[in-house]
């Protein structure tokens, strides 16, 4: 019987590789879980506070109106900010998204107030600008929210320009 030795090294290559592509396939895992029970609260320890009612709120809507080439200055919107806890909190402000474009709005001003104290301002001129903005609510305080709009001298009437903000709390 003649063995043909090239035919052997070949197959023997072929089984080296195949026993390689097999254990490096063959890896061991681990599950890992964890479980989280959430409750239900009201509101968290910063809020919105509804100036009419004195209620505490989640969310709200503000409505004004805008006019081109003219800046809309409210120096205390509808709806303000309210640490309602013991301590002192951590907050993040935000223009999370925007239904316009520079050739309505050109600037929006936020200022976060109480007499004589600023605790928070922002400008954002560029409206794509959906960075977090730090500020600390001091205990058991009531905050303005102050807005400022500029509107571009070519903002076209009927129009309705949209903003979102996102306000990050601690937790509670």
């Amino acid at each position: 019987m003649k063995i043909n030795f090239r035919k052997s090294l070949k197959l023997i290559a072929l089984l080296i590789t195949s026993l390689l592509i097999a254990t490096v396939s063959a890896v061991a895992y681990v599950t890992l879980q964890w479980t989280t029970t959430a409750t239900v609260k009201a509101n968290p320890s910063v809020c919105f506070v509804d100036w009419s009612t004195g209620t505490q709120a989640n969310t709200f809507t503000y409505y004004v109106n805008v006019f081109p080439y003219i800046k809309t200055v409210d120096e205390n919107i509808t709806y303000g900010i309210w640490n309602w806890n013991a301590s002192d909190r951590n907050c993040h402000l935000r223009l999370a998204s925007t239904t316009t474009n520079n050739t309505d709005i050109t600037a929006i001003n936020v200022t976060i107030y109480i007499t004589g104290t600023t605790v928070f301002t922002h400008r954002w001129t560029t409206l794509t600008d959906t960075a977090y903005y730090d500020f600390t609510a001091a205990a058991v305080t009531k905050y303005a929210i102050w807005i400022e709009i500029e509107c571009a001298s070519g903002a076209g009437v009927g129009h309705k320009p949209t903003f979102t903000f996102e306000m990050k709390v601690e937790n509670p």
